[in-house]
């Protein structure tokens, strides 16, 4: 992130900016995120989105950071209207509310992860960053089933990881459209991974 940008972090003008760029992103793709339409739908001007953000590679950063914050939100709002602490179904929770945000935010989502913003590439302390606030919540939650005896893990890291691919996966084939869109169908394919660590299928 830029200097420019964190001196104008709380200016209104901000979000403006990067919502005029998501939308952008989700109706047009890469080809309609330049810095004049972007700056004009902002209401302003190219020079809008420079003293923001420091031009276009400052823009993605931001969209990179906005996307993962807007996805930890979402899964914390998963976890908050899911099963008690300890319930494995609260991986299911966390991973539909995964899900749900890819499907509700292509365009976030597709620059998160598919590099949909020509040159972009985070930094490692921003990718740190990101894959922290959000991986952690699912470290965090089996950490907590498996305390409360409900899963069954020598590494909660490595089974948190695969929890998010099973998420992750299923996420990109509903973006894609490659996936049925049934709530039911899809909590089986996020549950799967859980299943084969509970008490009574591990032996």
């Amino acid at each position: 992130m830029t200097l420019s940008s964190i001196e104008h972090a709380d200016d209104p003008r901000r979000r403006a900016v990067l919502e005029v760029a998501a939308r952008l992103l989700s109706e047009e793709g890469p080809a309609g995120l330049t810095l004049r339409r972007v700056g004009a739908e902002a209401g302003g001007s190219t020079q809008l989105v420079y003293t923001l953000f420091g031009g276009k590679p400052g823009l993605a950063a931001a969209l990179y950071v906005e996307g993962f914050g807007r996805l930890a939100a979402a899964m914390d709002a998963g976890l908050a209207a899911g099963p008690p602490v300890g319930d494995p179904e609260r991986l299911v929770a966390v991973g539909r509310a995964y899900c749900d945000f890819a499907v509700a935010e292509p365009s976030f989502f597709s620059v998160m992860f598919a590099g949909d913003v020509a040159g972009h590439v985070p930094d490692a302390a921003t990718r740190a960053r990101c894959r922290a606030s959000t991986l952690g919540r699912v470290v965090a939650t089996v950490e907590e089933c498996v305390a409360a005896g409900t899963l069954v893990s020598d590494d909660a890291e490595a089974l948190a990881h695969c929890c998010w691919a099973s998420a992750h996966g299923l996420a990109g084939l509903l973006v894609a459209d490659l996936f049925p869109d049934d709530p039911a169908l899809v909590d089986t394919g996020l549950r799967a991974v859980v299943t084969a660590h509970r008490p009574d299928v591990v032996r």
